[in-house]
């Protein structure tokens, strides 16, 4: 009988796939990769020194048409009846029109045009314009101008201004006339100068001229006014003025131009003609775009410091080098990309790149540990190289895209709010993109000089500083695994303990959420402007109205004391109201902090100014929300006017309970004046407006709209003879912010999954990708946690924390599930898989989330407008991180039970059933629980599946 031959063990040698080719292919041509790598790195710094243009915000076509104008009658319903009305039918009609708004006073008058997202705002005013002339209906003594929305230095108006100065008596002595006759000189003196990057200057004029009809006499009438107030010397004066405005070239420099005016004005007040005239910047894009440039700096800086420290504790020194030289050609590379698709430098895309620093960490620091694990093991460097992007690049390419889609939503945002983020998630998703491809091509090239060298080659373990650290705490984490791993009854106990503790864990974060309050932009900690709005009494002129805002200015400028820089009106003082901007110093200066001297102020106005109704702000980072208005409409004008004090009388005396219980109260209630005719869709209506005295505005007007339409029933509108829909609401910009918010909610659960099955093609399951999401609600424990005791709000910037904590907690476990897969490939048990796969992936684990949450640490503690989004990267990463590596391993053992032992169909029934119950408490309850059913659904099978045999197989 034939012996049968023995089997000899036949190692598998994988084979090269196309990642690794790739990244092979470049590190065995060194100066086709060094030429490749200077000339991207020299791109990047031309880009970002010179050839990206410096603006404040991107380009928006603003969907909104002004139609404003003289009718000279002293008789507002009679501008209403004769102008706004009609102008307001005839809009109505056009395409594309989504409302109307109107305000005629006794003879002035304007009209808001809204039109449909997308629509050219241009072109849609000029058809509105044509049909107007061609109606024939207007009065011919009414003076018409139709302008479409420029956002500006000074925030959104008619005009092209894309630079204030405030023009003023040094004295205040000059009157209203010869000061506008001065302004107009000093103009036209500036625009002889031909000043670099300046298109027009001109002046914003106060007076308009319109005829008479008693004697058909051309007058000029004063409509606005503007104030200018500037602290020197230790005291604050404010002075009438008037502002000389500068709108620029097309694509000009801000920065360039706030220096080239300057010192124009400089040389201005060297004229004789203007002794006795001075003209201040009041309005520029320059100082912030600065400020922004200098954050980026800063936080790149402390970032780039923070990699060096911890890459060179826990993985090594030379490591964290390579680590710090990939991030900075990261950056210099997406600057480059910004530029050649035709996008600038301003507050957006300066957002996004900070924002982006805590993000391309992750690719660089995953392929540097694998190769300097990789050196260990093998004295050739090329094979070194192929074996560390064997076993990280299909985790790479997952954890990038992931974290590439998860700021997808972002890009289905519509309206204005939607225009000025586009470039949040194009500047994320490209420096995403271009971190992995510097990972797989960069890497290794540096690491052939700084990691690779003969003498590092081949040395067997791991001798950094924090090696044995770190391995003490990955045998400490799975002690009770190896404890438990031949023991079905030990298994089930520590696995139940360790499933248990993640559901606690999440059903904490749930609990907690609820009592973190909900604001889209809420109020900065800190910010370094205030905003006055003054409502007039009725019936004042509009020399009467801006004598009382001389006193309110007096009044604030006592308050506000050394810490007033300056202020303006910009032209918004009318009869009727007035908004004023009031610059303070630094917050990195200051004492007192702005939310302190806001509640001071208003405490002040309200008990002990007199003159006007005043409330008081602090300048936001979102668009500019409108106050709370309800619109009562007026077909009875005497009903809907009664109807309106009694609902202003119910708004001053009602308390606004929270769903945590706590309480808050309406501030700054108005009632339109009765000399002001205003319509809506054409329809004439009566408003009551009113602020807030908690900065929670999203959570409130929804608190606040309940409360109203509770007390005012239709039973209680009929009494008063007005019908059962008399009572509608205008929230402005907060109401557009909402939909956006809304669009996001839809664009979120979509987003999960494009994620899964993506996911899904990666790791050929379609249980898996469930498993890897276990990251997200592993880490709303410490989002929650972290916005309570920081005091911060649910907004849209602790969403886009949110968006790239997603990223970064689901590359966690797609670190470990990859790894261990792996290890199962290999023939390992799926206990011993675990166990395996925590202590390998342990240290670049560890290594990325610390680098992230210390990179961050200075930037929350020093910057309050990145404090919300820096608060939910920091609590959520360390939440996730520590769930990842305490219990995610349990969870992966009932996820490869669930694989091993049940039938494809009997899988398709729990998937299908899973997802049914996800989406329904998604939309009956809330996102948050609805999370919690995947893990709700894999603990159960987990704790089935610690009594199974075949987990040890």
């Amino acid at each position: 009988m034939a012996k049968k031959p023995n089997k000899k063990a036949v190692v598998k040698v994988p084979k090269d796939k196309l990642l690794s080719k790739i990244t092979t292919f470049f590190f065995d041509k060194p100066f086709l990769t060094a030429a490749f790598w200077i000339i991207l790195t020299v791109f990047g710094i031309l880009s970002y020194t010179t050839l990206l243009r410096r603006e404040g915000f991107p380009t928006v076509n603003v969907p909104l048409a002004i139609v404003g104008g003289t009718y000279f009658v002293n008789d507002a319903s009679k501008v209403d009846a004769d102008v706004t009305g009609p102008i307001s039918d005839i809009a109505l009609k056009q395409e594309g029109v989504v409302s109307v708004g109107s305000q005629s006073q006794g003879n002035f008058f304007s009209v808001q045009v809204t039109f449909e997202d997308g629509i050219d705002s241009k072109t849609a005013t000029n058809q509105l314009e044509n049909s107007v002339k061609d109606s024939g209906v207007l009065p011919k003594d009414a003076a018409i101008q139709f302008n479409t929305i420029y956002f500006g230095a000074t925030g959104g108006g008619v005009e092209k201004l894309d630079l204030a100065a405030s023009f003023f008596n040094k004295q205040d002595n000059a009157s209203k006339q010869e000061l506008t006759t001065k302004a107009k000189e000093a103009a036209e003196w500036l625009k002889s100068k031909n000043i670099s990057g300046v298109a027009d200057v001109y002046i914003l004029d106060p007076f308009t001229e319109t005829v008479d009809p008693s004697n058909g006499k051309t007058v000029s009438v004063q409509r606005n006014f503007d104030r200018f107030g500037l602290r020197e010397e230790g005291s604050t004066n404010y002075s009438r003025s008037v502002i000389v405005a500068f709108s620029a070239v097309d694509n000009v420099d801000v920065i360039k131009l706030d220096k080239e005016v300057n010192s124009a004005l400089s040389e201005l007040q060297k004229q004789d003609q203007f002794s006795s005239y001075k003209a201040e910047v009041s309005a520029s894009y320059a100082p912030g775009i600065k400020d922004n440039i200098s954050e980026l700096q800063k936080a790149l800086l402390e970032g780039l410091i923070a990699v060096l420290v911890v890459g060179s504790i826990v993985i090594a020194i030379r490591a964290s080098i390579i680590t710090v030289i990939s991030m900075i050609t990261v950056v210099l590379a997406t600057l480059g990309l910004l530029f050649a698709i035709g996008y600038t430098l301003n507050v957006i895309t300066l957002f996004a790149l900070i924002l982006a620093l805590a993000l391309i960490v992750d690719d660089t620091i995953i392929m540097v540990e694998a190769i300097d694990a990789a050196r260990h093991k093998h004295k050739d460097k090329r094979k070194a190289v192929q074996e560390a992007t064997r076993k990280v690049s299909r985790a790479m390419v997952a954890a990038t895209a992931t974290a590439a889609l998860s700021f997808a939503p972002l890009l289905f945002v519509g309206g204005i709010l939607g225009e000025f983020i586009r470039a949040i998630p194009v500047t994320i998703i490209a420096s995403l993109s271009i971190s992995l491809i510097v990972a797989l091509v960069f890497i290794p090239f540096f690491a052939r000089y700084l990691l690779l060298g003969d003498k590092q080659m081949g040395k067997k373990g791991v001798t950094e500083v924090a090696a044995g650290f770190e391995a003490a705490i990955a045998k400490f984490v799975t002690w009770p695994m190896v404890w438990a791993r031949h023991s079905r009854r030990k298994l089930f106990a520590v696995g139940s303990i360790a499933v248990f503790i993640g559901l606690g864990f999440i059903l904490a974060g749930a609990l907690i959420a609820r009592s973190v309050p909900f604001n889209i932009f809420p109020a900065d900690k800190d910010v370094n402007g205030l905003v006055l709005s003054i409502n007039f009494p009725p019936g004042l002129s509009i020399e009467q109205a801006e004598e009382v805002a001389a006193e309110a200015d007096k009044f604030a400028a006592d308050i506000i004391g050394e810490d007033f820089v300056q202020g303006s009106y910009f032209n918004s003082g009318s009869a009727q109201s007035a908004s004023q901007q009031i610059e303070i110093i630094s917050y990195t200066k200051r004492d007192i902090k702005a939310p302190e001297l806001v509640n001071n102020l208003q405490e002040k106005f309200n008990t002990e100014f007199k003159g006007a109704q005043v409330s008081v702000g602090q300048t936001g980072v979102g668009p500019p929300s409108a106050n709370f208005v309800v619109q009562i409409k007026a077909e009875n004008r005497d009903a809907a006017l009664i109807v309106a004090e009694d609902v202003k009388t119910f708004m001053e005396t009602t308390s606004l309970e929270r769903p945590n219980g706590t309480t808050a109260k309406f501030v700054s209630v108005a009632v339109s004046s009765p000399d002001q005719f205003i319509r809506t869709d054409g329809k004439p209506i009566v408003t009551v407006s009113a602020g807030f005295d908690s900065d929670d505005t999203s959570t409130l007007v929804t608190i606040g709209q309940a409360a109203i339409n509770d007390e005012f029933t239709n039973e209680k509108l009929a009494s008063f003879g007005l019908k059962e829909d008399a009572i509608i609401f205008e929230l402005g910009q907060e109401a557009e912010n909402q939909e956006s918010f809304k669009t996001l909610l839809i664009a979120f659960p979509i987003l999960l999954v494009v994620m899964f099955v993506l996911l899904a093609v990666q790791f050929k399951s379609l249980l898996q990708p469930l498993l890897i999401f276990m990251a997200i609600p592993f880490s709303l424990f410490g989002i929650a946690l972290g916005l309570n005791i920081s005091n911060n709000a649910f907004s849209f910037f602790a969403l886009l924390g949110f968006f790239a904590l997603l990223g970064l907690s689901v590359k966690n476990t797609i670190l470990v599930t990859d790894y261990a897969n792996q290890a199962r490939r290999d023939g390992m048990g799926a206990v011993d898989a675990a166990i395996e796969a925590l202590r390998e992936r342990f240290r670049p684990l560890f290594a990325t989330s610390m680098t992230a949450v210390v990179a961050l640490i200075p930037l929350a503690l020093t910057s309050p407008f990145w404090e919300g989004l820096s608060v939910v990267l920091i609590f959520g990463l360390l939440s996730s991180t520590l769930l990842v590596v305490t219990v995610f391993p349990y969870y992966y053992l009932g996820a490869e039970y669930l694989r091993l032992t049940i039938s494809k169909t009997q899988f398709f029934i729990w998937f299908v059933a899973t997802f049914a119950v996800v989406a329904l408490v998604w939309w009956l309850v809330s996102p948050a629980w609805g999370l919690l059913v995947v893990p709700l659904s894999l603990a159960v099978i987990a704790l089935r599946g610690f009594y199974s045999r075949r987990l040890y197989s």
